[in-house]
């Protein structure tokens, strides 16, 4: 846990240091202050990665405000979307059933620019179920951490547009309900791909 919680400062970190302003403050600094400007938007996410080996396709949605035109607060659900089988011998041939939702957070460099970057990182719940063709019932363990950091670039298509583009890893904690399965059978790097639709002036 403790590189979890070390990945998590160094993009909080790293987010905080680009945003300070070069010219001088007269104010006491915080970390927490009202921001000067909010916008938002509400966007579609298509991340291909895989589950227990097989490639899996995930589509959902992110629904986020961007404070100070920099830093990102929101909220996500990523769903498979495929029909992915299991290769363990004890489920095998049994169908494979993954979502993850929970918050948004990232920050955004240079976001006036046509092409820009942002480092997000997701930090939700998850649910994973496999169909017992034995038992013919589904078994579940409903309560998995996912903690999915990503880098992104990020095109301004127009003024109520922006599509982006990034890679993330997907890791995976508390998956121990199934025989013979782990936390690495359901970690894996991904490619995605948003479009985000809202108001970003």
């Amino acid at each position: 846990m403790k590189k979890i919680f070390i990945l998590i400062l160094l993009i909080t970190s790293t987010g905080y240091l680009f945003a300070q302003d070069e010219e001088e403050i007269d104010n006491i600094e915080t970390f927490f202050e009202k921001p000067s400007k909010i916008r938002g938007y509400v966007g579609s996410l298509t991340d291909i990665t895989t589950v227990d080996g097989e490639v899996a396709y995930m589509t959902g949605v992110n629904v986020a405000g961007i404070f100070n035109d920099h830093f990102i607060l929101g909220f996500y659900n990523l769903n498979i979307e495929n029909d992915i089988k299991s290769d363990n011998t004890n489920y095998f041939e049994s169908t494979i059933d993954f979502n993850h939702k929970g918050i948004w957070l990232g920050y955004i460099f240079m976001p006036k620019r046509i092409i820009h970057f942002n480092t997000n990182v997701m930090l939700g719940k998850g649910d994973l179920e496999l169909y017992d063709d034995f038992l013919n019932e589904w078994v579940e363990d409903d309560f998995i951490f996912v903690l999915t950091p990503s880098l992104e670039a990020e095109f301004n298509v127009a003024k109520f547009l922006r599509v982006g583009v990034g890679a993330n890893y997907r890791f995976t904690f508390d998956v121990d309900k199934f025989i013979d399965y782990n936390d690495n059978d359901f970690s894996d790097f991904g490619a995605f791909v948003s479009f985000k639709f809202g108001w970003f002036n």
